[in-house]
């Protein structure tokens, strides 16, 4: 099983409106994606120059299945929305 972990900085214009919408675009790949074993997105809600705004927290069965995931069409036109409103992502791929 592999473990794949990404959060998010959002850039200051429209954060509000953009961290819901992104959330919701993220929400719905358990749905067109049929690599994902477990999926949880979550926002942050401790005030700290440290945090980041937004974490997704996914699992899948094997390298390849992640890599499937990593090529789905739907999963490239929600991670070419993100990077329109983010600023900074930090990824942590790991076996369990």
């Amino acid at each position: 099983m592999i473990k794949h972990v990404v959060s998010w900085e959002f850039a200051q214009d429209n954060k509000a409106a953009n961290l819901k919408r992104m959330q919701a675009l993220l929400e719905e790949l358990p749905g067109l994606i049929p690599e994902i074993v477990d999926y949880e997105v979550g926002l942050n809600i401790k005030d700290s120059e440290l945090a980041m705004d937004m974490v997704l927290i996914s699992a899948f069965a094997d390298e390849t299945a992640l890599q499937g995931y990593a090529n789905h069409p739907e999963h490239k036109r929600v991670v070419e929305a993100l990077h329109s409103v983010t600023s900074r992502a930090v990824i942590v791929d790991y076996k369990i």
